[in-house]
């Protein structure tokens, strides 16, 4: 390809000031990869936390690196070994950590990474899922094996895994409690949530021992906390565990730390539920690719915009 774009990418690991928007050139296509066309892709921490080194012993240390993960849009090209997809499908789905890439006009990812977008969700609605959704996804039905009847607690229930963990909760038929800010209870209501506490107040005590299910999607619920709302032989899940939960999900079966994981099986399941309106994330900021530097700078900084911030790719 000797066609010239444009992508968010750094030169090493730092801070927001490393971010830069400059053109580059995508090698050839892998066997088992599809070149995109991007059309939406969706910020989270983890895109950050990469270009901070958190994960270097993944990426390594070959620069220029390329920033984000979820992405929708049209396949542009395949590889040789490519059998599901083809040229002109629209799909969504997620690039690899160490490769990364979605914050780009152009991408290059597995085939396995992708797949079909359901023609029931626009391109923004499409990359809101892939990491948020099969995190709480793999948390739920995988680790927990939640089942209809059962009970969970959710902390954190508006953020973007909060928000798909109890649409899948709720698609399963299980009765969900989450704890939110304030301004976001009513929100978390209208999604699903049977009860919705309000994370400064202190916990009811009639809550304790009551959830097969606790899921701290947030990372603010105190490891002792987790374990009082959690029946006996309740199952506890954390996706950003601090040093004392980590040690506690080495020495428990119950405890499970979790990572979401964007294989073709796991992207289809949220992208049947999507398509019949169980699962939704709310969007709180759209930006184009030239102003998706200062978004990224200030959903780092703390900034919360009541959902996921997108960026809109306008190809020429």
């Amino acid at each position: 390809m000797d066609k010239k774009m444009k992508r968010i990418q750094f030169h090493r690991y730092g801070g927001p000031a490393e971010m830069r928007l400059e053109e580059y050139q995508l090698p050839d296509l892998a066997d088992d990869e599809i070149r995109v066309s991007v059309k939406a892709a969706s910020i989270n921490p983890v895109d950050w936390k990469i270009r901070q080194g958190a994960m270097k012993f993944m990426t390594g240390r070959k620069f220029p690196r390329a920033m984000g993960q979820d992405f929708s849009g049209v396949v542009e090209g395949i590889g040789r070994g490519v059998k599901r997809l083809k040229v002109g499908d629209e799909v969504f789905g997620s690039t690899p950590v160490k490769t990364s890439g979605s914050f780009a006009e152009t991408l290059i990812t597995k085939e396995a990474l992708a797949v079909a977008k359901p023609a029931a969700l626009t391109h923004e609605e499409a990359a809101t899922l892939p990491v948020a959704a099969t995190t709480a996804w793999i948390a739920l039905v995988h680790k927990a094996q939640l089942k209809a009847g059962q009970s969970v607690f959710i902390n954190g229930a508006y953020g973007a895994v909060g928000q798909s963990a109890t649409q899948i909760a709720k698609a399963i038929g299980a009765t969900v409690v989450g704890r939110v800010r304030a301004e976001s209870m009513s929100a978390a209501k209208a999604i699903g949530a049977d009860a919705v506490l309000d994370y400064r107040q202190s916990l009811p005590g009639n809550l304790m021992g009551t959830f097969d299910v606790v899921f701290d999607t947030h990372g603010s619920l105190p490891a002792n906390d987790e374990r009082r709302l959690a029946k006996r032989g309740g199952v506890i899940l954390d996706i950003s565990p601090s040093p004392t939960k980590m040690m506690r999900v080495v020495l428990s079966r119950s405890r499970h730390f979790v990572m979401g994981k964007q294989d073709e099986a796991t992207l289809r399941e949220v992208a049947g539920l999507a398509s019949k309106g169980k699962l939704k994330l709310s969007v709180g900021r759209v930006v184009r690719l030239s102003e998706a530097i200062d978004l990224i700078r200030e959903l780092e900084a703390g900034r919360r915009i009541n959902g996921k911030g997108l960026i809109a790719i306008e190809t020429a």
